[in-house]
Order: C-alpha cells, then structure tokens, then sequence
C-alpha cells in the first residue's frame, strides 16, 4: 500500500483581480518505492523546503502528477527534472522529451489515475490505496478558498470560473471521488474524511 504526507496545504484566496494561490503538494511513496509529487504548486521556496524536511532530494522523485493546468498547481513541474510527469494533457506521460500514453495504474497497482472534468475540461485526479483506506488526491475538483469554512457541499462553488468550467460535469465528477475514496486531499485545504 501506498503512504501519503500533505507537504504543503493549499491555499487561495482573491485580492481585487489577482489571486494569492498555490495548490496543495503531496509526497506519496507505492509500495514499490516510487516517490510521486502531485501538484507541485508555486511556492519555491515552500516546496523545497517541505522536501528538505522529509529528506527527499529533486532527483530521487519518479513521478510528478499534474491534475490540471492552473499555474498554482504546475508551475514547479520542471524541478523535477528526472521525474516522468503524469499529465492531464490528453492523458499523456512525459518523459525524458517523449509524450506518450499512460495506463490508469501507471505509478503502481496501488494508485489509479482517474478522468475528473468540470473544473477544467482536462482535469485527473488520483486515488490511491493506503493503510488508512482510499485517499483522492482531488486537484481542484473540490477545493476552498481561505475565507471560507470547509464544509463539503457536492453543489459548492467552483470560484475560480475558469475557461471551460462546466458545473454539471464538475458534480459528476465529485459523486466519482466520493463514491471511490475514504478520504480527499483537495487542491487548495484541509483533507476531509468521506461520510458514507
């Protein structure tokens, strides 16, 4: 089974037209050893230094997962310069100057990557099987802003209104999490354990 440490908790929150925003980062090892990031973010100095702690170096890294293309989530993708990167762009791998397809079980048996539209038209999340159950990794599938208080609502605004956002599509692909997880890490607050 797979671990999952949160290195940094995302955050956003809107001042006027810009936005103050980085998404949440996670360090997962499978049980065959592979380190995956997911998200990377945008804080630099954040991400190194959430990486230094768990003593884990840019190159020990075999994969980074991209759940979307919102430069808070992948703007630090290319530190990771010996990773193959996971990407929600028409499901396609990265590695080593080469863009290929991936399978949904491509970083391990015990993680499954999976299609999550709405937010964006290409958005993936991923799932993976821990000692502690099923935990979603939701992108921005479901997320917070700072100001607001986390309670989960499958009809929640998507604040962000971004260029292809469809919120008919966006639930649908909630009820999919929620049906597949014990728990979800959500792009930008706290993970929140699923009531069933």
């Amino acid at each position: 089974m797979a671990t999952i440490k949160v290195l940094i908790e995302g955050y956003a929150e809107k001042r006027g037209q810009a936005w103050v925003a980085s998404s949440t980062v996670c360090l997962i090892t499978t049980e065959a050893g592979k380190k995956i990031i997911t998200d990377p973010g945008c804080h630099r100095q954040k991400l190194l230094d959430a990486l230094r702690k768990e003593n884990v170096m840019t190159d020990d890294v075999d994969y980074v997962f991209l759940s979307h293309c919102h430069p808070d989530h992948v703007m630090l993708a290319g530190i990771f310069a010996h990773a193959k990167h996971i990407t929600f762009d028409a499901n396609l791998m990265y590695d080593n100057d080469r863009f290929f397809p991936f399978e949904k079980h491509e970083m391990g048996e015990d993680t499954e990557i999976i299609e999550t539209p709405g937010h964006v038209l290409e958005h993936i999340s991923l799932v993976a099987d821990t000692p502690e159950g099923k935990v979603a990794i939701a992108g921005d599938v479901i997320w917070w802003l700072d100001s607001e208080e986390q309670i989960f609502d499958i009809h929640q605004k998507d604040h962000s209104q971004a260029k292809g956002m469809d919120m008919e599509v966006l639930i649908k692909s909630r009820k999919k999490l929620l049906a597949m997880a014990d728990y979800i890490i959500p792009g930008h607050g706290k993970m929140f354990e699923v009531k069933k």
